[in-house]
Order: C-alpha cells, then structure tokens, then sequence
C-alpha cells in the first residue's frame, strides 16, 4: 500500500518521528526534514559536562499510547525503551512548609490525603472515578480527527453532554474536596497544559486521573531516549532523513512542493510537524484566526556539585498566592514576584545522566508569552531567579547557588529562535474550551489537498501520549485516501 507514494514529513519533533515510523511500515517513501542538527523538536537533549539534561518533556504518561506506536510497526516497546515507574509520583511543596506527596501505592496517597481534610480519602474515590468515566469517553476520541461539523452530529451529543464541557478543571475537584491546597493539587496539571485550571475544561481532569492510576514512568537513560527510538524504527523502514534543513515555503498546489533557499522538492503529499501558526503564517502564507495562546516557560538547567536530600524525580513548589500567580501568567501578562514553578530531578531514579554523586535540577517556570507580556522577560529574570532559589534554599536547607557546578538557562524569546513557536507559547494552542476536541485545528483540511498536521497545536492536543495519538491519526488518514 502507498509503495509509490512519497511523503515528506517537516519537522522531526515526537509527532513527526512517529508518523514517519507508522507511514515508512506501511510502505511509503518517507523523507523527514528537520531543522535543528537532531531529532525530537522540544524533546531534546543538552549534555555539558557529563550531565544530560533533558530540554522539554520530563515524564511518560498514558504508557499504552507509547505502546501502540510500536506494536503499530510491530515493534516490541521493550526492545527500545526501559520504562520505569516511579514509587513517588511528585512531591508538592507548599509555601507555608507543608507537602503532599502523591505515591505509586494509592493506600500511601491517600494517608497524606486525611492529614490534609479528613475524609477526603473517599472523596478522591469518587473524583477519581468521575475523572476515569471521563477517560473512558476521551480515549477512543484522542484517536479521530474532528471538524465542527460534527457538533452538527446526533449521535454525539449525548457525548458531549457528559463530558460536562462547560464545567471548569477547577469545578471538577472543588466537588470533591474543600481543601484549597487538594483543589490545587488535583489541578495543578492544567499550568502544564499551558492554561490556568480556571479556564481548561474539566474533562482534562483525565491527565489527573492517568498520573494517579496508570502512574508516572521514567525512561532510562532520559527522555531523550523516546524520540532517538522512534527515529530508529523510521530508519529501519528506511526513511531517510535530513537535518540542518529549514524548510521556507511549501506550496499545496498539485504536487507538494517544498523550497530551502534555492532547493525545491517534490512530494505527493507533506504531513507537517512544526509550530501549527508558524506554518500558517510563514509557511503556507495564510491568515491565523484569532487563537489565544498558552503560556511561555523560562527554564534553568542546573548540574550540581552533589545529590541533594528531600526531592523527587517530580517536585512542585506552589506560589503563596497561586491565584494572583495563575492571572500573572495568563491574564496580566506580569512574571509573578512570589510564582510556582516545578522541579525535575531525574538523577533521584537514574544516575547515569549525571557524573557519580551529582545531581541534575531542571527548573520549569510558568511565564506569559510573548504576545500578552508587558515587559522584557530579561528585566525580570535575575529577581524572578533569586526569589525561586530562595523558596529552595529555605524548603531544602541547601545553598543552591554554591552547589551550581553547570548552569544554562532557556528563555520565552529561545522557543521563537530554536523552535519557530508562535509568540513562545512553549505549550502552542492554548487548551480552552473553544480550542480543544472539535475547535481545535485538525489533522487535516479539505480546502488543503495534500497537507497533513501533527503536533501539539493540531487534534487531539499537547503532550506526548497525545501528540503520539496525533500520528495514528495522520497515518489512518494517508492510509484511506491513498
């Protein structure tokens, strides 16, 4: 099937490294154009020094999505990835001293749930179940791309009827539990969506429910090992891929054409895995829509001189006031004096990505994106950086500047530079109502012959579980119109 066919395949990021797998095992002629030096967009690596700091996504949600793009190229996951699941989750540090700590072993969770609010124990039974009923309804759609149109379908609205669209991430978990610091802790996951809890439909109470039940996984050897193994699959179909190659223009009239300065090549058909708005606007040369964007993110990586007691591989550190800090980031526009932010420490399950003895602290910062920002980040920074490392400092009883052996730092402005990504919106499309399921962009246009979508931007949404669900779609797509 599709022998003599050829695709190409722009940008190497996770979404596009698993359609090349899918498409080359199907038998098409698949060539990937990428234009950093290396595979996995914003799933990249940043070695210095014998540490390994993974640049982007930092756990292994809804493993079965893993899983099925493997057994897709029939393929043992096994065989390319080490996945192990964490026996802590995350560790959540509140600002008054307090913590959560949420535990692979739901009986150990739910002890730290009655410290907190007693008898909350069975509430989180039954948030969980509302939670997992909503998954129940979601999955089998991560997997259908969707037009508007479709609202226009009877057969679906009783679906949409219950997945409550017009109930809130916050309304979800305030049902269940009247603790202010519980209804944070069961939402939190919405920031790193991108979009405040206040504003994300509370069927995306789902990745709450996959953390807690299908648990957190970690690959051995980092993150970075997902993307290098999909690459090798779509290697061993034979796709052929070229890096250090920036795409300019591609033109969707008759046969597919892409340009590189003075290079032009030829296509039947291009899925896209870049920025979904750059691609619009730089590459397709259409008008965006008025989308709203997600937040932007600043980023330290920090290699330190030893292993630092009192962290996970996942930590969260909540602001004092997290709703001020959640209108900072998505309303203002302001980098918050007091924010929350989010702390990888991957060498507390896997050594190997530091030198003997060291430890790896990777510091993610909700900031507003370039588009709704009032002020030059730069003009912020160094006091936004004292403030996060004196929270640190007095929550672990640790001098972190003094323990910085190796330090680099990933700005809103980078995710332009680096990644082409609208008004550095590291998340792409926001997750509101009217940009999820059926509102946000699809995987394909019918008024753009040839042009297929993948990425966080695009149906079904952001995170790699997804983004992987993203490619099944674009590959049962090629599949039924060729």
């Amino acid at each position: 099937m599709g022998k003599d066919k050829r695709i190409a395949i722009v940008g190497a990021g996770v979404g596009g490294l698993a359609c090349a797998a899918r498409l080359a095992h199907d038998g098409f002629k698949v060539e990937v154009f990428e234009r950093l030096s290396g595979c996995g967009g914003r799933n990249n690596l940043l070695e210095d020094a014998g540490f390994k700091f993974d640049m982007g996504p930092s756990f292994v949600l809804m493993p079965d999505f893993f899983e099925e793009v493997f057994s897709y190229c029939g393929k043992n996951i096994k065989d390319y990835l080490d996945l192990k699941v964490l026996d802590v989750n995350y560790k959540i540090f509140y600002p008054d001293g307090d913590s959560f700590t949420v535990y692979r072993d739901t009986a150990k969770t739910k002890q730290e749930l009655e410290r907190f609010e007693k008898g909350s124990s069975l509430s989180y039974d039954k948030f969980i179940e509302e939670s997992g009923n909503f998954y129940k309804l979601v999955r089998p759609l991560l997997y259908k791309c969707f037009t508007p149109v479709a609202l226009f379908n009877p057969s679906l609205w009783p679906l949409a009827v219950k997945l409550k669209p017009f109930a809130s991430y916050w309304q979800i978990a305030r049902k269940y539990f009247r603790s202010q610091k519980l209804c944070y802790a069961f939402t939190f996951e919405a920031m790193f969506m991108g979009v405040s809890p206040y504003q994300a439909p509370g069927f995306y109470s789902i990745i709450t429910y996959t953390d807690h039940v299908q648990k957190i996984a970690h690959p051995m050897g980092g993150m970075y090992k997902i993307p290098l193994a999909l690459e090798k699959i779509a290697k061993e179909f034979g796709t052929k891929f070229y890096y250090n190659c920036e795409i300019d223009k591609i033109n969707p009239n008759g046969k597919m054409t892409l340009r590189m300065g003075k290079e032009a090549y030829t296509f039947d058909k291009v899925v896209i895995n870049a920025d979904y708005a750059y691609v619009q606007e730089s590459l397709l040369g259409q008008r965006l829509p008025n989308y709203r964007y997600s937040c932007s993110v600043y980023l330290i990586y920090l290699g330190l001189k030893k292993k630092i007691d009192g962290v996970m591989h996942h930590n969260l550190f909540f602001a004092s006031d997290l709703d001020k800090n959640l209108l900072d980031i998505f309303s203002q526009g302001a980098v918050s004096d007091d924010p929350s932010f989010y702390i990888h420490v991957p060498t507390v399950t896997d050594s190997a990505l530091a030198p003997a003895g060291k430890d790896i602290f990777y510091i993610l910062v909700p900031v507003p994106n370039l588009a709704l920002a009032k002020e030059p980040f730069q003009e912020r920074e160094e006091a936004l950086r004292r403030n996060i490392f004196s929270r640190i400092n007095k929550t672990l009883n640790i001098d972190l500047e003094e323990l910085i052996e190796v330090e680099h730092r990933f700005y809103p402005e980078d995710f332009i530079k680096r990644y082409n990504i609208k008004n550095g919106a590291t998340f792409g499309l926001a997750h509101n109502l009217m940009q999820s399921a059926f509102f946000r962009p699809p995987n394909f246009r019918r008024g753009l012959k040839d042009v297929y979508f993948v990425g966080a931007s695009t149906q079904p949404g952001g995170g790699l579980p997804v983004v992987i669900a993203g490619s099944r779609i674009v590959a049962d797509l090629l599949n039924s119109q060729i």
